[in-house]
């Protein structure tokens, strides 16, 4: 019977998932334990020491060439058009700058009325509808 022994620990159960499925893609044989705790819970993570993978002795080697090598980006150029070229540039109608980006606006938060509901009811405004901003003019839409 072979030995069981702890390879890796994630502190990011989604990163874990990803290398488990590295590996058995590659044939080798593991399992993650401590996984549904740090997902019901993200605090307990550290108090558990993360989520292990965990593999046979024989395997740790060849896990450990696996993961090492680096996924070329050509293995994804069938599966995802190439992001870099689809982007759509965003322009300020104000001055034509293209360093735009969608924020948490920046003037007119609050007005008079929400300063007044927030006194009267002893609550804070949380939510704000996001726009665009230009970080050249300082304009926003």
């Amino acid at each position: 019977m072979d030995r069981i022994v702890v390879f890796k620990t994630f502190y990011n159960p989604i990163e874990a998932n990803i290398v488990k499925t590295r590996l058995i893609d590659a044939g080798i044989q593991c399992f993650l334990t401590d996984e549904n705790i740090a997902n019901i819970n993200a605090l307990y993570i550290q108090a558990i020491g993360g989520v292990k993978l965990n593999l046979f002795a024989k395997d740790v080697e060849l896990a450990r060439s696996i993961l090492s090598e680096n996924i070329s980006a050509s293995a994804f150029s069938e599966i995802a058009p190439d992001i870099e070229n689809d982007t759509i540039a965003l322009t300020c109608p104000n001055c034509g700058s293209h360093d735009v980006g969608y924020v948490q606006p920046t003037r007119k938060r609050f007005n008079i009325l929400t300063t007044v509901i927030a006194l009267i009811f002893f609550v804070y405004p949380f939510y704000s509808k996001k726009v665009y901003h230009c970080f050249n003019c300082l304009h926003e839409y």
